[in-house]
């Protein structure tokens, strides 16, 4: 009795081992003999699982799947975390995509045997169903594609990288720089004055530019103010791709370089004449005679502050 336990455990550690070993036991996840890929740019010579050909919907293949219920195809699920193979797929396992051209591995052909290609051609010859692995799987997702039906198991160790024509549409845009540019000095100017009675020839016409009144007196200037404006300055900014061909791989970054292009557009330089806005404000003759006796006396003021100090003194008024 001894001995008969004995070899009844033996035989359930070797039954558990064989369990453990996976995926390790199927041709299609094996990368032993990827020094020389075989191009592969036409599928469906040679399908695996007939069934699976030119389905057009992810429900199509989990219902041909289920109703046919392959052993190989079971077999396959088994290695990727599905215990029972197609019993334990669900609809939401499986997604339409797209193999990129340059992606190496292992494929399967007619008679369920299998070899280490590389795909080439036209992307659009490898439209494939993604069956992804169960959940707890370390495995990477396998792939049976539309045309032919044929297993495909990705090498992730061999990036897929394919040389990719670039289209850069040109961008352009004006950029305004408010505080770069050329200064103007602009004055507003205030004078009062006081329309005249024409009493014959001592109250002779006097026009004045932006006066209305046909004789009016001589204006007084009550208000003196500087503006400074700045005029910017224009620049064309683009954006232009410096490259026609990059390469793209499915586990980098694409690199691309554009250039960017800043010209000058519009500039203003020289010096620019200072232009006086003069506005006109009509006074009573009482007002406008009070006005100029104290801009008199200011301008008395400052001309005695200028002697003692001998420094040249302006007067500034605000309002009439």
């Amino acid at each position: 009795m001894k001995q008969l336990f004995l070899m009844s455990a033996s035989f359930l550690i070797a039954s558990g081992a064989f369990a453990q070993m996976g995926s390790s036991d199927n041709t299609l996840y094996k990368f032993d003999n990827t020094s020389s890929a075989k191009e592969v740019r036409k599928l469906g010579s040679a399908p695996e699982f007939p069934f699976l050909r030119n389905l057009t919907s992810s429900r199509q293949v989990y219902n041909a799947i289920k109703s046919h219920n392959n052993a190989k195809l079971n077999d396959l699920l088994m290695q990727i975390g599905y215990e029972n193979g197609a019993k334990d797929l669900q609809p939401s396992d499986i997604t339409e995509a797209w193999v990129p051209v340059g992606t190496e591995g292992n494929m399967g052909s007619r008679g369920y045997t299998y070899s280490y290609y590389r795909l080439a051609g036209n992307a659009s010859e490898f439209k494939a169903w993604k069956i992804t692995p169960n959940e707890g799987s370390n495995a990477k997702p396998l792939y049976l594609f539309s045309k032919c039906g044929n297993a495909f198991y990705p090498n992730g160790t061999r990036t897929a990288c394919i040389s990719v024509p670039v289209n850069v549409t040109p961008d352009m845009k004006q950029v305004n720089l408010p505080a770069s540019g050329s200064e103007v000095t602009t004055t507003d100017k205030v004078y009062v004055y006081y329309a005249k009675k024409h009493h014959g020839k001592e109250d002779m016409a006097y026009p004045v530019t932006g006066i209305e009144d046909k004789y009016p007196s001589k204006p007084i200037l009550v208000s003196s103010k500087k503006n400074m404006d700045v005029t910017p300055e224009t620049y064309t900014v683009s954006l232009n791709g410096a490259e026609n061909q990059v390469t793209a791989c499915t586990d980098k970054p694409l690199d691309l370089t554009a250039n960017i292009n800043v010209e000058k557009t519009s500039s203003y330089t020289g010096n620019y004449p200072k232009d006086d806005h003069r506005t006109y404000k009509k006074v009573s003759k009482h007002h406008y005679k009070v006005i100029a006796r104290k801009m008199r006396k200011a301008q008395k003021k400052a001309d005695k502050i200028a002697r003692r100090t001998e420094t040249s003194v302006e007067v500034k008024t605000e309002k009439a």
